[in-house]
């Protein structure tokens, strides 16, 4: 009896892209698809009963595609998936992405084939275009951390640049005007929509930002170390910074303490995502609470629902950031602002 590898050998091609063609559930160019199916009929090539479960199953698996899962921010989000998968009584399957398109592309292909029909994602790298190709071809895709226009009802999103501005508002409003920005240095739709929340409030404050005053780097622990040394050597007297993530913030402060630098004496900081360790930090990281549980919940809420029956119910899908209060800023006395 042939096999899905005698067809793929035939074909040309990977026995994933046989896979893709026999289930119909990914893009595949119509030559190549072509191909496969020639590939099929000269051998007379039939789907077996678990390749049949396979083509059948719906919502029965629920993927999800993450950044890197050594970072809190992401645990936290296949957190708020696991919670909803466990209570719907769906197994998961969980890829990542790395923050690069092929890993991407690669994980997402990799869910597709393992059957997965309501899949969560999270793709920093992958073009709109792109991820309007693979949602063309899985209905119960759900797009998370990220806003597509044309796939806006299959979207959950933070409002970022809103994010961004009241926390860059909070540091000018205790009389900061010298203030870093300290980001990411992949071309992100995070990146961008921050630092035009953290623009418009220096603008609206009148302050203008200087060059050297945003420092892009790995929005990691080593390159809050990195942007630290940075701030360090700056010509510019900065009184505050802002920064990508908590565990940048968390890097940035190991590298001043170990300069003598007194937070927040010397400099306010305030971070992003509120994760479980910035409460631990000392001082305790002021940040920027990212409801991600939550915006996950409501997206594998969506996907199970499109699997289910292709009518989710109504809800809201874009959400809010809030300012946690804690001890990494000083309000500057009129004399000191810079």
């Amino acid at each position: 009896m042939p096999t899905m590898k005698d067809v793929a050998a035939l074909a040309g091609v990977s026995t994933a892209t046989v896979s893709r063609v026999i289930n119909q559930n990914a893009w595949v160019e119509p030559a190549t698809r072509e191909r496969v199916e020639k590939a099929m009929r000269e051998l007379n090539y039939r789907r077996n009963a678990a390749a049949m479960a396979l083509a059948t199953r719906s919502g029965a698996m629920l993927g999800l595609l993450t950044g890197n899962l050594a970072d809190p921010f992401f645990a936290r989000l296949a957190r708020g998936v696991e919670e909803v998968a466990r209570s719907q009584g769906v197994r998961l399957m969980v890829s990542s992405g790395g923050h690069q398109a092929s890993m991407e592309k690669a994980g997402l292909d990799f869910l597709i084939n393992q059957g997965c029909e309501a899949i969560v994602v999270h793709a920093s790298r992958l073009a709109d275009d792109e991820l309007l190709r693979y949602a063309a071809h899985t209905p119960a895709m759900v797009v998370v951390n990220r806003y597509i226009a044309a796939l806006s009802h299959r979207c959950v999103w933070l409002d970022n640049r809103n994010a961004a501005y009241k926390a860059t508002r909070h540091l000018l409003d205790r009389g900061h005007r010298c203030i870093a920005c300290v980001t990411a240095d992949l071309p992100i739709d995070d990146r961008q929509q921050r630092l035009a929340g953290y623009q418009q409030a220096l603008r609206e404050a009148g302050v203008t930002p200087q060059p050297g005053w945003v420092i892009s780097v790995p929005f990691n622990e080593e390159g809050g170390e990195r942007a630290a040394r940075q701030l360090l050597e700056s010509p510019s007297p900065f009184s505050a910074v802002f920064t990508f993530n908590d565990v940048m913030a968390a890097g940035i402060m190991r590298v001043l303490h170990q300069h003598g630098v007194q937070l927040p004496q010397q400099l306010s900081l305030v971070g992003f995502d509120d994760v479980v360790l910035a409460r631990y930090l000392y001082p305790a990281l002021t940040t920027v609470h990212y409801p991600v549980e939550r915006m996950a919940r409501r997206a594998t809420q969506l996907a199970l629902q499109l699997a289910d029956n292709g009518t989710p119910k109504p809800g809201h899908n874009g959400f809010c950031a809030e300012l946690v209060l804690r001890d990494s800023v000083v309000t500057l006395a009129h004399g000191n602002r810079k």
